[in-house]
């Protein structure tokens, strides 16, 4: 088992953590439904498949800690160029990529999720 803590981009207070069973092979895809049953009220008109995951991982390949500031304007729901930068399109992860190559070799807890569209903000 594994625990993955997402945070909906520019949300207050939205970090929440998601256990996957590591035991199976688990993709991407598979994550979308598992975050979205989880906050079934905060993302109540997000459909899975219209979540856009991104790592919470820094240019320069570091993984995020709660303690940088990026991070901490983030959990108070601000959005700066820095967020932005890391949430461009170009890294989103795909739906049928899977978790145990994303995740578990790369050893990272942290993901971040942003909708598609603002219906869930």
């Amino acid at each position: 088992m594994v625990k993955l803590f997402c945070v909906i981009v520019g949300v207050k207070g939205s970090a929440f953590p998601v256990n996957i069973d590591t035991t199976k092979s688990v993709c991407v895809g598979d994550l979308k439904d598992a975050i979205t049953a989880k906050n079934a009220s905060a993302l109540k008109n997000v459909d899975a498949d219209q979540l856009r995951l991104l790592l919470a991982k820094e240019t320069d390949g570091e993984w995020l800690s709660s303690g940088l500031k990026i991070v901490k304007k983030q959990k108070k729901g601000e959005k700066t160029a820095y967020i932005e930068a890391l949430t461009a399109e170009e890294n989103e992860l795909q739906a049928d990529h899977f978790l145990e190559v994303i995740f578990v070799k790369k050893n990272s807890p942290t993901a971040w999720l942003h909708p598609r569209t603002d219906q869930a903000t």
